[in-house]
């Protein structure tokens, strides 16, 4: 039944980035197309993957803040898990990266895959306080009911909802982790592995409370946003499209949202759909310098992190069939 819904989720999702693909190029002329991307600052271009790479050094040094409550864990793991995790994300569906990326700290270090996860949990639900930062940001000089305003009230109200739930609930955790470990339930083979999935998840997901350092790890959070953003407008500029602040505000919302969509590994064709759509329709950009940028703002937030993660993918002794085998329940013990 797993496969199966897999199999279809799969499906799904190419059938969204087709349909991606289809709306930004379908209008296209492949001569012009290239003499656009062939015209980029590649200086600006070298520039904006720079920064989108240390951003992730950045985004490294804030996860081993939420982790050292449970373990100190040096700089090398942090950040080699972070992009093997990017790496995952362009090569398998359903975002299997952030499994990975447990699973790979997991055998780097003594911390069990699902409290990993928990941590990554943490994390994503901080970049989305970052995104609403923003969006609150650019709506105070320009409306985003335009590209859907339900859904950035749904991102506002989630982001800061689940951030303060996971912030609260952590004074509870203790109580309900001491009821799962005196639990006779752990006696049964199959719930003794959910619990213990539980146990380790929370023990993850509620580090942020006990780190007595959320104002330092709010300010790489907003570090970390503003750096996507300047990468964005670089890689913007190269390609010859001056935007207001603000319009490239708009895109980055735009183009973050597009990759939370179920699509094809790499956020092929959500992302493209999303730039030319912005690019086109609200700030009267060209057809072919919007397809042009679209190629290649995806381009520098893939290609780059692709190729460092697989690296550090091959230099590892993790495969893709140790996690099929193994899962997340590696070394989970109370």
């Amino acid at each position: 039944m797993i496969y199966v819904n897999r199999t279809i989720k799969l499906f799904v999702g190419i059938i969204i980035s087709a349909f991606g693909l289809y709306y930004a190029f379908k209008q296209v002329n492949f001569g012009e197309l290239w003499i656009s991307i062939k015209n980029v600052n590649i200086i600006l271009i070298l520039l904006a993957v720079f920064i989108l790479v240390l951003s992730n050094v950045i985004r490294a040094w804030r996860w081993q803040i939420l982790v050292k409550p449970i373990k100190d864990v040096s700089f090398d793991p942090a950040f080699s898990s972070i992009m093997i995790g990017y790496f995952g994300n362009s090569v398998l569906p359903f975002r299997m990266g952030e499994f990975l990326r447990a699973y790979v700290v997991a055998n780097k270090t003594s911390l069990t895959a699902s409290t990993a996860f928990g941590t990554i949990v943490i994390e994503r639900i901080l970049d989305f306080v970052g995104l609403s930062a923003v969006i609150l940001l650019i709506m105070t000089v320009y409306p985003l009911k335009s590209i859907g305003g339900f859904i950035i009230i749904g991102v506002i109200v989630f982001s800061l909802t689940a951030f303060i739930f996971i912030f609260l609930f952590s004074e509870v955790k203790s109580t309900l982790l001491v009821k799962i470990e005196k639990s006779s339930l752990l006696r049964i083979g199959l719930l003794r592995k959910i619990l213990l999935f539980v146990k380790n998840f929370l023990d993850g997901a509620t580090t942020i409370r006990a780190t007595n350092k959320l104002g330092i790890i709010l300010l790489y959070t907003v570090i970390i946003w503003i750096m996507y953003y300047c990468s964005t407008y670089l890689a913007t500029i190269a390609t010859g499209i001056e935007l207001e602040w603000f319009g490239i505000g708009v895109l980055l919302i735009s183009t973050t949202l597009a990759i939370s969509v179920p699509a094809a590994p790499g956020y092929v064709g959500t992302y493209h759909a999303a730039a030319v759509y912005i690019l086109t329709n609200l700030f009267d950009v060209g057809r072919i310098d919007a397809q042009a940028a679209a190629i290649i703002l995806h381009a520098v937030g893939t290609i780059p992190i692709v190729i460092i993660g697989a690296g550090y993918f091959l230099n590892s002794s993790v495969n893709f069939k140790d996690i099929k085998d193994q899962g997340l329940s590696q070394n989970e013990e109370i």
